[in-house]
């Protein structure tokens, strides 16, 4: 083939190519980015030092650089950023270690400290020291055992073996879950795990601190990693000084890795995606969080960190999560927030809440307002639920319907004619006014009846955390219905999509992205205003269904490709261009 052609039919193969991914750009699915964010329990232990005194001075230093501050420089606990820590920080001069590989009441092995410094421990402030080398992390280790004189008393402290693992089955899991009642497990962590038990408001630590049972569903959660392993080891184990004891005598090797499947299988890996899509319905929307229909919505779960830009700064919130699912149909737009709550206590002044944040104008680009609560520059909206505002206005509502329903039936036959008289007044003198008023009605009647035993919530607009209002009563259009079933809330919140006010609501309008933001009040630990969890900024988007020209073009395309490699072959063979020689 002369250079020519070879050149000729490089250029054909390119063209198919453009045209080929012109034809994936029309069918594709931008594909959101997901991430998985849960800490992972290091098991790897490496570069072990004896232990010397050189090794335990140099340990000292650098546990006065960088440990003192929570854990105290006598190593109890007392350091001065301790007050503002929940859960505490360790104890080093008790034998309350909890993470370890060591029988019940039996001080953790030194590779055990070391998993823990390396791996650090989720859901507190201590965080994984990756900053210091595995000699450093062996130095503080031995300094840390200075502060308990057991650890040189006690002899040996050997790990617990796990033994006779079994693979996880449907029957096993069915064999744990029984279990999860017959040992009382119930009583602490709930019917289905999340903390929720009816002893978790009366469990108290040594220290006649609360105590908190874990949630068995946040695998990101567990103490000690989140594998069946971990699992088994924690059962068998038990945790130092807390409620949560040894089963070693009580169960047997193979009812503990039953138990451990089950704890397996309800727990879930955290894992989010930058942008929620809003899938479109016909029809009506969801009747109300418990409806079927959101089962087959696929969430997206969202972290959670305390309120620490302004005062009062909030380090301890209850809430490390949230999960979030949207659907729309051609007029409303609907969410559904999940998230877990041990306990259902509300009060006029600290109650449950939950807040969704939309900036009122969508910039173009990267712009949008301060993630928290807005600027002067740049206001948010926020449709804001409260699960205390919601019991009071379903009590007015009923007390309402409760009077409707004692004083109706006493004129109903006068009501009835004089009505029928009005109508054909109106029709009479063609009176077009009442016929709209009519038509309004059926509209409004049909609302109703879509958010039957939906609630009211308050939209407010933001611009920083001391410039918040609420807006006018004609521009509240958001309701919310919400359900509290076994330490988890569920919330719906409806809104228009397109509303009057454009210039203090969000219109959610398809091919765009929306920013968004959230915020969780927990009221039984006195959550307040400013002092709450909140999310970063992450994006909506509304589905749009692919529209049938988009096929049409893709077949075009590959169609054209296909015509102009046939004509630029056929040229070539009937023109066939000579090489001049050298």
């Amino acid at each position: 083939m002369s250079k020519i052609k070879y050149n000729l039919f490089l250029r054909s193969v390119f063209i198919c190519l453009i045209a080929g991914v012109f034809a994936i750009m029309c069918l594709g699915e931008g594909v959101a980015q997901t991430s998985q964010l849960f800490r992972v329990y290091k098991k790897d232990v490496s570069g072990k030092i004896p232990e010397t005194s050189e090794a335990v001075a140099a340990g000292k230093k650098i546990y006065e650089i960088k440990c003192y501050y929570c854990h105290g420089i006598k190593g109890d606990g007392n350091g001065s950023d301790a007050p503002r820590l929940d859960p505490k920080p360790r104890n080093f001069t008790r034998d309350e270690y909890k993470i370890r590989s060591t029988g019940q009441g039996v001080l953790p092995t030194d590779e055990d400290l070391f998993r823990i410094i390396s791996s650090g421990v989720e859901g507190t402030a201590m965080p994984f020291w990756n900053t210091l080398t595995s000699a450093e992390r062996w130095q503080v280790i031995y300094y840390i055992k200075t502060f308990n004189s057991e650890f040189k008393g006690k002899g040996e402290r050997s790990e617990v073996a796990i033994a006779g693992k079994s693979a996880s089955s449907t029957d096993s899991i069915k064999r744990g879950q029984k279990l999860f009642k017959e040992a009382k497990c119930i009583l602490c962590h709930g019917e289905e795990g999340r903390g929720d038990g009816a002893l978790t408001t009366t469990l108290k630590k040594q220290w006649d601190l609360p105590f908190k049972a874990r949630d068995l569903t946040q695998s990101w959660m567990f103490k000690g990693g989140n594998t069946e392993e971990d699992i088994y080891r924690t059962v068998t184990t038990g945790l130092n000084e807390t409620p949560m004891g040894s089963y070693a005598d009580y169960l047997t090797d193979e009812d503990r890795w039953h138990l451990s499947h089950y704890v397996k299988s309800i727990s879930h890996d955290m894992k989010t995606d930058v942008v929620l899509k809003s899938k479109l319905v016909d029809g009506n929307l969801p009747s109300g969080p418990e409806d079927a229909v959101w089962d087959a919505i696929g969430a997206v779960e969202l972290p959670l960190a305390g309120q620490i830009i302004a005062s009062p700064r909030f380090w301890t919130p209850s809430s490390n999560s949230i999960r979030i699912k949207s659907l729309y149909n051609g007029e409303n737009i609907a969410f559904l927030l999940e998230w877990d709550d041990r306990t259902n206590e509300q009060g006029e002044i600290y109650s449950d809440a939950v807040a969704l944040q939309f900036p009122t104008k969508i910039y173009e680009g990267q712009q949008k307002p301060y993630f928290a609560m807005g600027d002067s520059g740049k206001g948010v909206e926020l449709l804001h639920w409260r699960a205390h505002d919601e019991a009071v206005l379903a009590a007015q509502r009923a007390e309402n319907d409760n009077i409707e329903t004692e004083t109706d039936g006493g004129d109903e036959m006068e009501e009835d004619e004089e009505e029928e008289a009005d109508d054909a007044g109106a029709e009479e003198s063609g009176d077009a006014t009442a016929t709209g008023q009519e038509g309004e009605e059926v509209i409004e009647e049909a609302a109703k009846e879509e958010f039957k035993g939906f609630v009211t919530i308050k939209e407010m607009n933001a611009k920083g955390f001391k410039r918040l209002s609420v807006q006018p009563d004609k521009s509240q259009n958001s309701k919310g219905k919400s359900l509290w079933k076994n330490g988890k809330w569920q919330v719906m919140i409806t809104r228009p999509l397109i509303t009057g006010d454009k210039k203090i609501d969000v219109q959610f309008e398809k091919g765009k992205l929306i920013p968004y933001a959230l915020a969780v009040w927990d009221g039984s630990n006195s959550e307040i205003k400013g002092q709450k969890a909140i999310s970063s900024w992450y994006y909506l988007t509304l589905e749009m269904t692919t529209p049938g020209s988009v096929y049409i073009y893709a077949i075009v395309a590959v169609f054209m490709a296909i015509c102009i490699q046939f004509w630029v072959v056929a040229r070539i063979r009937r023109f066939p261009t000579e090489v001049p020689s050298e």
